[in-house]
């Protein structure tokens, strides 16, 4: 590793032995000298120490603690690193082949303080390939934060994610960067694959209720801190969760590529 790494990039997982593996192999399957790689481990009783311990002399270093949270973890991630730009790759998700190569030709592109690459989402039916649309974070996270890295200077500025909250605090630290003047890039390739039935989905409810809070305390007069738009948006998670459930995959499809926007698939 170089003494001055352009990218750091982070995982944070917690007795996530048996999903750590395939995201930790995608990151060293294209790892360069310009990239260092951190896990943060928050206190693991599953074998997950142990393993650690193997990957370490593939230039892997590791830190395993109690934490806070999710976002206790992140920030902390973000402290033990010194590289330029900064990339979270949360346990169970993977960089598909030549993402890190797309994003250093990015970053010598220069004029970006983050760069939104698309993702694919793991579901039952196959991948979905999600877009990104920073204009539209004051509306809903359009970002998908697997594909998405930072420049450290807009860690520092904003003070990292918020601790007190649970499920959207990617979405609060994206609309906190907008709303300062941070220059957005799409980089219009799948970066990143995206295990289905994460945080957000499980806790659809109570991500939506954080998103609101958000937009409420960012955004005050916008309609989109409106109770009815709030339930708008639970009906339409729920719903396509419901049909997801029945196998209307074909339905799902079609609702993903001609109502949902950013479009999918």
């Amino acid at each position: 590793m170089s003494a001055q790494p352009r990218l750091s990039v982070i995982t944070i997982c917690r007795n996530s032995l048996r999903m750590l593996g395939p995201t930790v192999e995608s990151v060293l399957a294209q790892r360069t000298p310009e990239t260092e790689y951190l896990i943060v481990d928050g206190g693991s009783t599953d074998g997950t120490l142990e393993q650690l311990k193997l990957w370490e002399p593939r230039g892997v270093r590791w830190v395993s603690e109690r934490d806070s949270g999710i976002s206790d973890a992140m920030n902390k991630g973000v402290r033990l690193t010194s590289g330029e730009w900064i990339a979270h790759l949360h346990a169970d998700d993977t960089y598909l082949p030549g993402a890190l190569a797309h994003i250093f030709a990015e970053i010598e592109r220069g004029d970006a303080d983050i760069l939104c690459g698309w993702m694919l989402k793991a579901e039952d039916s196959g991948d979905v390939l999600c877009r990104c649309d920073p204009e539209r974070l004051t509306i809903d996270m359009t970002l998908n934060h697997p594909a998405t890295f930072v420049r450290r200077e807009w860690f520092v500025r904003l003070g990292g994610f918020d601790t007190t909250l649970r499920n959207a605090m990617d979405y609060d630290f994206f609309l906190r960067a907008k709303l300062a003047g941070a220059r957005f890039r799409i980089v219009p390739v799948a970066l990143a694959r995206f295990a289905a039935d994460g945080q957000s989905e499980r806790s659809l409810w109570k991500t939506l209720r954080e998103t609101h809070e958000i937009r409420t305390r960012h955004l005050p007069a916008s309609w989109t801190t409106s109770l009815p738009y709030l339930w708008a948006l639970w009906l339409k998670g729920s719903s396509r969760m419901a049909m997801q459930r029945l196998g209307l995959h074909g339905l799902v499809g079609w609702y993903r590529r001609r109502v949902a926007y950013p479009p999918k698939g």
